[in-house]
């Protein structure tokens, strides 16, 4: 039972570790920096709590032995009552941080947050977290120090013999305690990761997870207390052993390792551990994609080998009676295992597994197992033998009864002192520096010399000296071999592409990128392996769309930011309007910024503009540190919807921030990508646009690259005539646009897919993505293709008369936007057409053609017999409809129906002439006349037309 209290205690401190993570993420800032403070801060707490518990159980333990479930019962009741009070604080933190933090500029020019506030950052992270993670780590030690077996009794009088043990049979049952207890506790932080990533946040949001692991934090306390006044107090002073060790189970004496170089030697396996899991990270953000669900599956599976590997150590403890020799093969054993596992993948093993789902419904357990495959044959042996350290380092250290928690938990601390230390320098300094072929030669070094550490105490024993011996030369080997790979083999293996095509490819603090030719014209910036922003025609149509669009309508804007900077498109666009006085260019990645000249074509060098300004930053709290109608314009164009961390930028928190910042009648431009993710989610993150701008429209940005521009007033429209103005007063925009093909009124209406009545409609019965449940970030778990397309319901090209009411005079376009109707329905055609429609790539003029004046239609709907068959099909379809509402005498909507048909094929003659009848019969004889003088112009032979016409001019 009590290991039973202590799985469900390791499953509610990971779910407060990865729930604490996340939402500091959305108080901080989504940075590296961020998320390091929170992860130091909770390991660090947990080291010391588990120390200094560890000294006070010693203490109690000496005067009242049956009390430690006592204890674990009100530490476990004190973390939940914390846990609670942090959850109603977290979400108020926002503004306090803000108010704690400024930038600075550097010598570059860029502005960056200061180093007081990082300092006021940690102290914020330690006054909220380190109470409750002292508890965590005091619940370990504890119960260890409640489990621990009864050393020798000197008493003679004793009458419990039977259980007191000779000092090295006690160290080895203590280790065995010890492996059970940590191993329970590790499997139980698994099992709690994977649930609060694949089932609880999804399903009830940040806070109810929350409040679960403060619920289970009480009734783990609860069967504490159940089990202390159910057991018998004697089997509480003196748990009974299984078995009287035989004496060749006992340590031999003269192998007595010193504590100080068990401590030791779990720093530098902590040290190596953690970093080695930095280096898992960065290697399957690569491979699998920056899912949310492959974070926290890389990271349960690793806790799973730990807890594994702490009970196969208390299995190994039982039967090899050198806990020193075992520790020292378990090392070496893990540097092999490491090194092969992180040679044996290949990028293009998992493509052609993740092409073979392509085009269908991948479900839940197919997305997870396409993930552990790779991630268990790279990471599943080295976190096995991750769990044997801790309870063979104790079976080595533990030497009295007296002081089994204060050794406890100074090699607890030990290990998490390592890990944190490995966790920063393998971010902060061996990947910007190495790489992730070197940093992993640096820590495997580390892990080696680990059993230097270990061995030099107890080299000179015979029985030492052969395990040692081939340890250290299996280590050797391994890193030999390792070293000899080619220096590019790691990222060869990890790319698509090979790195010799790349104009360059550096590894930094967040991201590996590289820089490349795209497939269709122009560069591409690519970071972690994965396409992200590029210079090709359609990518800079709707980046730069973004920044044109809104500031067109604007009168003299003059403050621009920009969230999310790619290769600086939108920047670039931004700085073209002759108004702007200045423009904030706002990101993550100073490492990503510092590659902006490769594309300097296009971009015009725009981070050297002086109206430029650059802020190394979370664009959310760059927001919360402005003032209010800071900006005209704010445009968002962050890293792919699916993205862990990205959902701060897509929430109605962040909407209801970035309002307040705008200008009376400022504008938001967001870019929707509808591809790649489940309808369901698409409508998500529009209901919490429109539920903030709910005069939002919605645009074509590019194929599927749409975008949502909401404004800061109570109209969000355009008018053609002051778009000709606007254009002809800003020379360099409207060339700019013309190579966009939105150099014209009509291109630029042309962009409208549906209104804010439309988008209101379709979203009103599903759940906005709130900061409270990021539930975008779950609608994708793997590469495996989703066959989804942009959700019908959000398509309404007929109502672009709600965003440009002077586009049409008289039911019909006008002037300046001549064509606009026939333009639309293409565009309707290449978002509602059957899949074998739409191409969804320029494909450089081959198979393509203008339509209605413009290259972009010509990149979207493919000319072929196959648009021939769609128009062809499009038009019999509205056209028999019309005719079988015409025969029912339904001559509205029989008008309706016509006019799309003819908009399909405006040169039917039988159209014309449905519709002249449809009109007639409404008693509307002028039209009726021209729509039968329109069918005579197309064929004059037509008698039907004729003497239709010669009754309408008659009456």
């Amino acid at each position: 039972m009590v290991y039973l209290l202590f799985f469900g205690s390791g499953a509610s401190a990971l779910m407060y570790e990865v729930v604490w993570v996340r939402v500091f993420a959305n108080v901080f800032g989504n940075t590296i920096y961020s998320a390091s403070i929170v992860t130091a801060v909770f390991m660090l707490g947990l080291g010391l709590g588990s120390y200094a518990a560890g000294v006070l159980a010693d203490r109690r333990y000496a005067s009242r032995p049956d009390s430690m479930l006592h204890v674990f019962a009100s530490l476990e009741l004190a973390i939940g009552v914390l846990g609670l009070i942090v959850s109603m604080l977290l979400p108020h933190l926002g503004d306090l941080a803000a108010a704690v933090s400024s930038y600075t500029r550097g010598a570059d020019g860029w502005y960056a947050l200061s180093w007081p506030s990082y300092a006021a950052r940690t102290a914020i992270a330690l006054v909220l977290l380190t109470p409750a993670t002292l508890l965590m780590g005091g619940t370990l030690t504890v119960l260890i120090r409640a489990q621990a077996p009864r050393s020798k009794v000197q008493d003679p009088s004793s009458t419990r013999r039977i259980w007191d043990l000779e000092p090295g049979a006690w160290s080895l049952e203590l280790g065995n305690k010890i492996a059970l207890l940590y191993g329970v506790n590790t499997l139980g932080a698994a099992v709690g990761c994977f649930l609060t990533d694949f089932a609880f946040v999804p399903s009830f949001g940040l806070r109810l997870t929350q409040m679960l692991a403060v619920a289970l934090n009480l009734a783990t306390a609860m069967g504490a207390v159940a089990v202390k006044f159910q057991a018998p107090s004697s089997k509480l002073q003196a748990p009974t052993a299984t078995r009287i060790p035989d004496p060749g189970s006992r340590i031999p004496a003269g192998s007595r390792i010193p504590a100080w170089s068990a401590g030791a030697t779990l720093v530098l396996t902590g040290f190596a551990a953690m970093g080695m899991e930095i280096l898992w990270f960065r290697h399957f953000s690569i491979l699998l994609g920056e899912f949310r669900a492959v974070f926290a599956l890389l990271l349960a599976i690793i806790l799973l080998g730990i807890g594994a590997g702490s009970l196969a150590g208390a299995y190994v403890q039982r039967r090899i009676a050198s806990p020193a020799q075992t520790l020292i093969v378990v090392q070496a054993i893990f540097v092999a295992a490491t090194l092969l596992g992180l040679a044996s993948v290949n990028a293009r093993i998992i493509n052609d597994a993740a092409t073979a789902y392509r085009g269908g419904q991948p479900g839940t357990l197919t997305e997870i197992w396409f993930n552990a495959k790779p991630i268990g044959v790279v990471a599943g042996l080295p976190g096995l033998l991750m769990g044997f350290a801790f309870p063979l380092a104790n079976a080595i250290a533990q030497r009295a009864d007296g002081s089994v928690g204060r050794r406890a938990g100074m090699l607890y601390l030990a290990n998490t002192f390592g890990a944190v230390c490995g966790s920063l320098a393998t971010g902060f300094l061996l990947l910007p520096a190495l790489g992730i072929q070197r940093s992993t030669t640096v820590l495997m070094i580390a892990a080696g010399l680990a059993i230097v550490v270990l061995a030099g105490p107890s080299g000179g024993s015979k029985k030492t000296r052969p395990p040692l011996a081939i340890s250290l030369a299996a280590c050797f080997i391994s890193i030999g071999l390792w070293m000899y790979l080619p220096s590019d083999y790691i990222l060869s293996r990890a790319l698509l592409f090979p790195p010799q095509r790349a104009y360059t490819i550096s590894e930094g603090v967040t991201e590996l990128i590289a820089v490349t030719d795209g497939p269709d014209g122009g560069r591409v910036l690519v970071t972690n392996g994965h396409p992200m922003s590029s210079t090709e025609l359609l990518s800079q149509r709707y980046m730069r769309a973004m920044a044109h669009i809104p500031l067109l309508t604007i009168d003299n804007p003059a403050r621009v930011l920009v969230l999310c900077y790619g290769v600086g498109n939108t920047a670039r666009a931004a700085t073209l309007h002759p108004t702007v006085r200045q423009v904030d260019v706002v990101d993550l990645s100073r490492h990503v910024l510092e590659h902006s000249s490769y594309f300097s074509d296009v971009n015009g060098d725009v981070l050297n503009d002086p109206r430029v300004r650059v802020y190394i930053n979370d664009g959310r709290h760059h927001l919360q540190m402005q003032a209010q109608a800071s900006y005209d314009l704010i445009t968002l164009e962050p890293p792919p919807i699916v993205h862990a961390g990205v959902a701060a930028l897509y929430t109605t928190e962040f909407y209801q921030r970035a309002r307040t910042r705008l200008t009376p009648k400022g504008y938001v431009t967001q870019w929707l990508p509808a591809f790649g993710v489940p309808q369901s989610m698409i409508l998500s993150m529009v209901r919490s646009f429109v539920d903030v701008f709910p005069n939002a429209v919605l645009l074509s940005g590019a194929s599927s690259n749409l975008l949502l521009v909401g404004a800061n007033d109570a109209r969000n429209e355009i008018d053609p005539d002051r778009l000709v103005a606007a254009l002809r007063k800003a020379p360099a925009v409207q060339t700019d646009l013309q190579h966009l093909d939105l150099g014209t009124p009509r291109e630029i209406a042309g962009m409208f897919v549906a209104s804010s009545k439309t988008l209101v409609n379709a979203t009103q019965h599903v759940a906005p993505v709130t900061d409270d449940r990021p539930i975008q970030e779950y609608g994708r778990k793997s590469l495996l293709a989703y066959d989804e397309r942009i959700p019908p319901s959000i398509i309404d090209v007929g109502a672009v008369a709600d965003w440009c009411p002077r586009c049409f005079d008289g039911g019909r376009p006008a002037p300046s936007v001549e064509g606009l109707d026939t333009y639309l329905a293409l565009l309707n055609l290449a978002y509602t057409a059957p899949p074998l429609a739409p191409a969804q790539t320029v494909a450089n003029g081959a198979g393509t053609r203008p339509i209605a004046g413009s290259g972009y239609l010509g990149a979207v709907v493919p000319e072929s017999s196959q648009l021939d068959a769609i128009l062809e099909a499009a038009f019999i379809q509205k056209y028999q409809r019309g005719t079988d509402l015409l025969v029912d005498h339904h001559y509205p909507d029989a008008i309706d129906q016509f006019r799309a048909a003819l908009t399909w094929n405006p040169a039917s003659v039988q159209a014309h002439n449905n519709l002249g009848i449809a009109l007639a019969s409404l008693g509307r004889m002028d039209e009726a006349a021209d729509q039968f003088n329109q069918a005579l112009a197309i064929e004059p032979a037509f008698e039907d037309a004729r003497r239709n016409l010669a009754m309408a001019t008659r009456r």
